[in-house]
């Protein structure tokens, strides 16, 4: 078994299991790293009426975090990166890592913006957006947000990747058909991966163009 060298805390999509994202995490802990995926808030018809706001996920995100120790690395899709970037203001993380994260609150993702302000953390950040848009994650409200309220974060662009094409099984089925997808899902969720590996690392790509991605800053 590899020693466990840090401990990423990954917070799901707006409603996507925990379980959906085992493809995109579980070849990390062969990299040394502790996966913590949790539901902070029961999934069901109470979630898609607003009675667990983004702020309490947020709010309890910092909690789990405060508990525990050595480094520890912060990340979340979706609605879950919004929680993710909010918790970071307040909790003491070794970096943030945001995969295609959408502002706002539940279904309504236009409405009470989390980025009109910037944010309150100010670590090693990667914003990592998908390139083939759609009603998930709308202009105005998508990684482009993030990206300026978080002046030192890297921006990369993933081209083929779907808001939904990191999830597996029934989850990327259904979140293709309601978000759109690029033409190779597997490929473009093993390269966001492989970001991953190389943000725990503190490994940065070099500005432009790579194979399948491109860093704006």
């Amino acid at each position: 078994m590899p020693r466990r060298e840090c401990t990423l805390v990954f917070l799901p999509g707006f409603m996507a299991s925990a379980k959906s994202y085992d493809a995109l995490l579980e070849p990390l802990a062969d990299r040394g790293v502790e996966l913590l995926v949790p539901q902070l808030y029961p999934r069901g018809l109470g979630a898609l009426r607003g009675k667990h706001s983004v702020r309490q996920e947020a709010a309890d995100a910092v909690e789990l975090v405060q508990g525990l120790t050595g480094r520890v690395f912060l990340g979340g899709h979706s609605r879950g990166g919004q929680a993710a970037w909010l918790a970071a203001g307040e909790a003491r993380v070794a970096g943030l890592f945001l995969l295609d994260p959408v502002d706002g609150q539940g279904r309504r993702p236009q409405t009470d913006l989390s980025t009109r302000l910037s944010s309150a953390y100010h670590g090693p950040a990667w914003i990592i957006g998908a390139g083939v848009g759609g009603a998930c994650a709308p202009v105005g409200a998508n990684h482009e947000q993030f990206a300026r309220a978080t002046p030192q974060a890297v921006h990369i662009v993933v081209h083929d990747l779907g808001h939904a094409d990191m999830l597996k099984g029934r989850s990327r089925s259904l979140g293709r058909r309601l978000c759109g997808g690029g033409d190779e899902p597997d490929a473009a969720r093993a390269l966001c991966t492989r970001l991953l590996a190389d943000f725990v690392a503190g490994e940065v790509p070099a500005l432009g163009e790579h194979d399948g991605f491109r860093r704006v800053r």
